[in-house]
């Protein structure tokens, strides 16, 4: 096959080629209905493929503060690719970008991992091709900078884990059936685009954050950015390990108290809508189940129709941080959710709703994004960094410094909401 090099060096340059990528996918996103699908159907309490394959839609009643839930969980149990190829470059690294038309991104065409795949569509379960570079991490054993399994949204995906890796590779290229979809972006100019939103998806930020954080700051400039010189002097100090044994003994122990989760038929959960006949399969009126097909000509099949999950309301993703002993640290809150394998994980410090107040402090990044297009649809989160006068201790919270979470990431503490947050401070080194 031959191979060419598409690199770009600008931000216009990135956004004209989405804009390519858009016209030549010709996404359509229509209305359909579970009764209406071959592919999708209710067996057993759950929404299911006929394939067997994919995942299912499945009821979870639990008790939590007193108060007694129920929900759909997307049921994935199957490990999924988010991989980036990268190369030594003319000024540092190039990483290896795909243009990705999801169903559920605002904008449809968002920045992407290099390959981003299902196990069931590595397996060409849908009868299409493979996704691009899918072999290529499977075979790679060499150049691996970081791999690790990571957790998706623990309150609304069950049991869901991915693989996310970074290979460096300078021989690697494009071949020219994937030259569409994929461009060589230099690490430099992924900063900016980091800011954008709705421009990268969330699962290149949590690859991104999988790095280690010393390549950000290689060939970085001093711009003169206080905060910027505060993060790298706390990507550079020391790790306590005294508070990264307590921050795992807070969570074994918040393990230990983790709620009973039943499961209960999707079709009788308490206070939502069923309505197979209808595009809204299921409401609580704070989330929605949608039945949709889709039509996009630059993925692996051009058509088919899913089940999507979406969240009515915009939601506010705080990560605060405060300045201690001239280090900066940064606050995030133990949570149980019912669909992380791990049971507890290091959240965000708080989420809040639109109209609720912010923390009072200073915003040092902010950054809108669509959460998970392949299965939420226009889910979307204001995700900010805030700085803090430090205060009396919070017992909620635990504050580490980037070198301390640096040291931990690769164990899959931190969630998803958490890995999207610390993607807001990527530019600043």
């Amino acid at each position: 096959m031959t191979q060419v090099d598409a690199s770009l060096g600008s931000v216009a340059a990135v956004q004209g080629w989405i804009d390519d990528v858009r016209s030549a996918d010709r996404t359509q996103v229509a209305p359909s209905s579970l009764a209406a699908s071959a592919a999708w159907a209710l067996s057993d309490g759950c929404i299911r493929h006929v394939s067997g394959r994919y995942f299912n839609l499945v009821g979870l009643e639990w008790s939590q503060d007193g108060v007694s839930r129920c929900q759909p969980f997307i049921e994935q149990r199957e490990i999924g690719t988010l991989g980036f190829i990268a190369r030594l470059g003319g000024d540092g690294l190039d990483l290896l970008v795909q243009a990705k038309a999801e169903p559920g991104n605002v904008g449809i065409v968002q920045l992407a991992p290099t390959c981003q795949a299902t196990a069931s569509n590595n397996d060409r379960i849908h009868g299409g091709r493979r996704p691009p570079f899918a072999g290529y991490f499977e075979r790679n054993t060499s150049g691996i900078q970081c791999d690790s399994l990571q957790s998706e949204h623990g309150g609304r995906f069950l049991g869901k884990l991915n693989r996310n890796i970074l290979v460096v590779d300078n021989n690697a290229g494009i071949d020219a059936e994937d030259d569409l979809t994929h461009r060589w972006i230099p690490l430099d100019l992924l900063k900016t685009l980091l800011e954008i939103d709705f421009l990268v998806n969330t699962d290149a930020r949590s690859v991104l954050c999988c790095m280690d954080w010393r390549m950000w700051l290689a060939g970085s400039r001093d711009s003169g950015n206080e905060f910027g010189r505060a993060l790298r002097d706390s990507v550079h100090a020391e790790v306590r390990s005294g508070i990264l044994q307590d921050a795992l003994m807070r969570v074994d122990r918040l393990k230990e108290a983790m709620p009973a989760v039943r499961h209960r038929p999707i079709e009788s959960l308490d206070g939502w809508t069923f309505t197979p006949n209808d595009a809204v399969t299921m409401s609580d009126g704070r989330l929605a189940l949608r039945h949709i097909e889709v039509h996009c000509a630059t993925r692996e099949i051009p058509h088919w129709d899913q089940p999507i999950l979406g969240v009515l309301e915009e939601a506010v993703v705080e990560l605060l941080c405060r300045d201690r002993d001239g280090l900066l640290e940064f606050a995030f809150c133990p949570r149980w959710e019912p669909g992380l394998v791990r049971g507890v994980e290091l959240g965000p410090t708080f989420f809040r709703g639109p109209a609720e107040p912010a923390t009072p402090g200073t915003v040092r990044a902010r950054v809108r994004q669509s959460d998970e297009g392949s299965r939420f649809d226009r889910t979307v989160a204001d995700y900010r960094i805030v700085e803090i006068v430090a205060t009396a201790e919070d017992d909620r919270f635990i504050w580490l410094r980037l070198s301390e979470l640096q040291a931990v990431m690769s164990t899959g503490i931190f969630n998803n909401e958490a890995r999207s947050a610390l993607s807001l401070l990527l530019p600043y080194l």
